[in-house]
């Protein structure tokens, strides 16, 4: 296999989808040199999302400055938001094991967290939202038990 050209990324850009919707590509663009376009099935995307948050995971693992692992106080947080349509939790095989599922973008992301992370966000939740949002009246509970 010849060997690969390394491209330091600068930006995404021009991004398309085929017009039945099996497909989305984009094009990188480096901080110099030739970019290259990405063609990407969407039937793969959550792979591809998977194996690039595991690199994040791993890269993060290496270094001394990472956010907490348990969840705190967001207020501050400067990340840029990706819209879910839904979000659930699911039982998970162990016990005590729980799923947090996303749907973004017609797929969904799963995550394990762990009961003090679900602890924490519910204080989270709580101290986030105005009481009315939480009013038992308007609150329901979706239980998903597979």
């Amino acid at each position: 296999m010849p060997e690969l050209t390394a491209i330091e990324l600068d930006r995404l850009e021009n991004p398309r989808v085929a017009p039945d919707g099996g497909s989305v590509s984009f094009d990188l663009r480096p901080s110099a040199g030739d970019g290259a376009r990405v063609v990407c099935r969407t039937d793969d995307l959550q792979r591809v999302i998977a194996y690039i948050a595991g690199l994040g995971g791993q890269a993060a693992a290496r270094r001394p400055d990472v956010t907490p692992a348990f969840f705190g106080n967001t207020d501050r947080v400067l990340a840029e938001p990706i819209e879910t349509s839904d979000v659930g939790l699911v039982r998970g095989l162990e016990d005590g094991e729980v799923i947090l599922v996303a749907r973004m973008f017609g797929f969904d992301l799963a995550f394990t967290v762990t009961q003090p992370q679900l602890a924490a966000l519910h204080r989270e939740i709580e101290r986030a939202l105005p009481r009315s949002a939480l009013a038992k009246t308007d609150h329901h509970h979706h239980h998903h038990d597979h």
